[in-house]
């Protein structure tokens, strides 16, 4: 259930014997790299090494009916969404055997700091192990696509107004980088340095979690044990406590970051990948730093799920761990990032598999987390708000042949991207011009996710040249959370299903916000249909909530009865910070709701069944799709009526099985209308959508 150890060999051309390859021969290379890692990490050849075993000395679990981990009291773990002061990431490095350096047939594996396992590749057999010892690293500053992947990362890391924390290999190596990034006309004036040596550059699984804790919201970390076999990578955690002075609760319970998603209010969420990573009492690898000789393996308990899941609440969920079937074609590493990610405390997003591929194995897992997903209860005690995201293609704008070839040869994902304040970096699979990404069907699909994460300044980056490798953005990147934070848990006003509210009275916005120091001032700022923002102060009532009411009744309402509202709350704390909620206010960013005086028109039923979903995006303005479940036989008369009772479009849906039904709004005028599927049978479901 890992992900591939990447190795890219130079392609700075430092031999002629590798200037004399095309680029077509190096994706080939690469794509062996992959192919052979997977096997390794899939067959656990890490633990036929033979190394000696010792009895673990660190903290093996955290339940709470166990002594282990003892990690400080009023804590809480923000959402990746929440303001962070920096994203850890680094370059790809090249590993080099020696005498080999700039040979592209030749590889070499970091085990411990300066010792590696080496490779040799030949396109009869592939790659094969060819003996141990020491390596030289370089920093790959090669103008390759997989190479330049990571320093856009830097660059947009700084537009979204946080420090890049770049680990590197060598102190010397910061020279590197810094000219690559000024050679690219990329930012470079707001960069720390991590230094310590690497096996990959999987920073989200191996990286810590970090959390608030106290009376002060100080920042802290802890640190789950990284699959056997990369204890360099392992490392990561304690380097950043050594360097950068943030405290560092570690214990070896087996957990990788991609399978990590919080809610920001006390829930936490993986995938039953993590009972498989408990299963055995292989820890990590330990050695003394200097003496290959000294190399053994830790052991550490076998966890059985109950206490998976518990230690998982204990540390990091006090209203729970909630654990939910692996997909199997992800690229084997059974990783929610993968497919899934929340815009806020609200609101899941998932990347949508198209129904072409409703035959696959994966399809069917997808379906049911996410509906699963969809019945939990939110913090605030309602069921959570759901957005779907499409599913990228192949190169030519079609669909992939089969769940393997996705698998072994692209796992490409919308999903993997990284919030960084108001910036989202976004994976794309095509050139980028312009600041958006070239190829048609790629553009179509970025057109969707600006939708999807409105307000945001979207940062695309090409990452085909990870085709394969079974991650993106997301995996090699890792937040640390802003000092002195504002926290805000609103819950946001959508009203029903369809985002209305049916009700003749004003409506109140409520949040809790809080901050070490206090909260002098809280607002809410609200407009009617994208007119002129007008402001609310907010009245502070008992346990730090807050609270407006948007005066909806005294608005201008259209004549079929109904208006269309947007609204943010602004807070200030007493030490001066000022925070957004949304974050992306600034730039556009709003929740909204309509609302309606009347209740829908006499003689359609609204009726909330399993098998019709809901329209995204609603408001709409062009194409909105919604998914529905058509039985053996079942014909469904599509209808959709205006709020005087006129119908304005008719269609039919036939078909058998779980599909999508897309309606382009264009042609419609703005307003609100009632979709009406009436079924053979005579049952009639509506669904309520606005045009803008």
């Amino acid at each position: 259930m890992k992900k591939t150890l990447l190795f890219l060999l130079s392609l700075a051309l430092l031999s002629g014997s590798v200037m004399a390859q095309s680029q077509k021969e190096r994706e080939e290379i690469r794509k062996a790299h992959f192919e052979r890692f997977h096997k390794r990490d899939a067959s656990k050849l890490y633990l036929q090494k033979n190394y000696p075993i010792q009895e673990t000395v660190k903290a093996s679990n955290a339940t709470k009916d166990a002594a282990g981990l003892q990690l400080p009291a009023q804590r809480w773990f923000p959402g990746e969404w929440e303001e962070v002061q920096a994203i850890v990431v680094t370059c790809s490095y090249n590993h080099y055997v020696p005498g080999h350096e700039g040979d592209m047939y030749y590889a070499a594996d970091p085990v411990v700091s300066g010792v590696a396992d080496y490779y040799h590749y030949s396109g009869m057999s592939g790659w094969q192990e060819m003996g141990q010892g020491p390596y030289t690293s370089v920093p790959d500053t090669s103008n390759d696509d997989f190479a330049n992947v990571f320093f856009y990362v830097m660059d947009a890391i700084q537009l979204g107004g946080a420090q890049a924390w770049v680990r590197i290999e060598a102190a010397e190596d910061s020279n590197m980088v810094l000219r690559k990034l000024a050679r690219m006309n990329l930012r470079h004036d707001n960069i720390r340095f991590i230094v310590g040596p690497g096996n990959s550059f999987w920073f989200r699984d191996c990286g810590p979690i970090a959390f608030y804790y106290g009376e002060q919201d100080s920042v802290a970390m802890v640190d789950f044990e990284y699959y056997t076999g990369r204890a360099l990578d392992d490392s990561l955690p304690t380097l950043i406590e050594e360097q950068m002075g943030i405290p560092n609760y570690i214990t070896t319970i087996e957990w990788e970051g991609g399978n990590c998603l919080v809610d920001g209010a006390g829930l936490v969420i993986s995938s039953d990948a993590i009972y498989a990573n408990n299963r055995d009492g292989y820890g990590q690898f330990v050695w003394d730093g200097v003496n290959p000789s000294t190399i053994t393996y830790q052991t550490r308990p076998i966890l059985t799920k109950d206490q998976v899941r518990d230690s998982l609440a204990h540390i990091m969920g006090p209203r729970g761990a909630k654990i939910i079937p692996t997909f199997k074609y992800d690229g084997g590493t059974g990783h929610i990032d993968l497919y899934a990610d929340m815009v806020d405390e609200n609101t899941f997003v998932y990347s949508k598999f198209p129904t072409a591929y409703s035959n696959w194995y994966d399809y069917k897992v997808a379906q049911k987390n996410i509906d699963t997903m969809w019945n939990w209860q939110s913090y605030f005690g309602d069921h959570y708000n759901h957005v779907n995201i499409p599913f990228p293609c192949t190169n030519n704008g079609g669909n992939f042949s089969s769940q393997s070839v996705y698998n072994s040869q692209y796992t490409r994902t919308y999903s993997n991207h990284t919030f960084v304040n108001n910036v989202l970096i976004q994976p794309v699979f095509s050139a980028v011009v312009n600041g958006v990404p070239s190829a048609a069907w790629d553009r179509e699909r970025f057109d969707s996710l600006q939708i999807a994460y409105p307000g945001y300044t979207i940062y695309p980056i090409n990452v085909a040249s990870f085709d394969g490798s079974g991650g993106a953005i997301h995996c090699i990147t890792k937040q640390i959370p802003a000092d002195n934070p504002i926290r805000i848990l609103h819950k946001s006003v959508t009203g029903d299903a369809n985002r209305f509210i049916w009700d003749n009275s004003d409506v109140e916005v409520k949040a809790s916000i809080t901050n070490r120091s206090g909260i002098a001032s809280a607002k809410c700022y609200y407009r009617q249909d994208g007119g002129r923002w007008n402001e609310l102060d907010m009245v502070a009532g008992t346990n730090n909530e807050y609270s407006a009411t948007i005066p909806t009744l005294s608005m201008d309402w259209n004549n079929q009865g109904l208006i269309n509202v947007e609204y943010y709350i602004s807070a200030t704390s007493n030490n001066g910070k000022t925070i957004t909620k949304p974050m992306t206010a600034g730039q556009g960013g709003y929740y909204a709701f309509s609302q309606g005086r009347n209740a829908p028109h006499v003689g359609i039923e609204t009726v909330d069944v399993d098998h019709v979903g809901h329209f995204y995006p609603n408001p709409a303005n062009g194409n909105t799709s919604i998914d529905i479940d058509l039985a053996q036989g079942t014909t469904y008369q599509v209808s959709i009526v205006d709020m005087t009772g006129r119908t304005v479009h008719q269609t039919s849906l036939q078909g058998e099985g779980k599909g999508s039904f897309t309606l382009n709004t264009s042609k419609l005028a703005n307003g609100v209308y009632n979709v009406v599927f009436t079924a053979n049978n005579g049952q009639r479901v509506m669904r309520r959508l606005v045009v803008k």
